[in-house]
């Protein structure tokens, strides 16, 4: 028996997924945002969100989140009632309101972390 044949799964290095196709698109502000059909080791498509978020030695901190193709369906029309949602109650970016970067060293994250929940 070859040693290599026994290692376990989560022993075998991770192969990445194949990029089918890639979209991005700039943030009003410093981030930069991109949407990605992959294609899964197994076969599997998926759809990556990403947010890269700058860092001061000039990369980006990447978030991601995966949606599998199976989850697509249900994806597409939530965003679709989420799209109407905005749409028929006139939620827009208030008038007057341009991006204004934190100058107290704090992401923007932290800044507004106490202001959820309040009204």
């Amino acid at each position: 028996m070859n040693i290599t044949q026994d290692r376990s799964r989560a022993q075998q290095p991770k192969r990445q997924g194949e990029v089918l196709k890639t979209w991005v698109f700039d943030s009003v502000g410093p981030r930069k945002y991109a949407l990605q059909i992959r294609r899964a080791s197994n076969g599997n498509p998926c759809l990556w969100l990403v947010e890269g978020v700058p860092q001061g030695d000039g990369t980006f901190r990447k978030f991601n989140i995966t949606v599998w193709s199976e989850d697509f369906e249900a994806l597409f029309r939530t965003l679709d009632e989420v799209r109407a949602f905005i749409r028929d109650h006139a939620i827009t970016t208030p008038p007057g309101h341009r991006y204004e970067p934190k100058t107290d060293g704090r992401s923007h994250r932290e800044s507004s972390a106490g202001k959820i929940g309040r009204a």
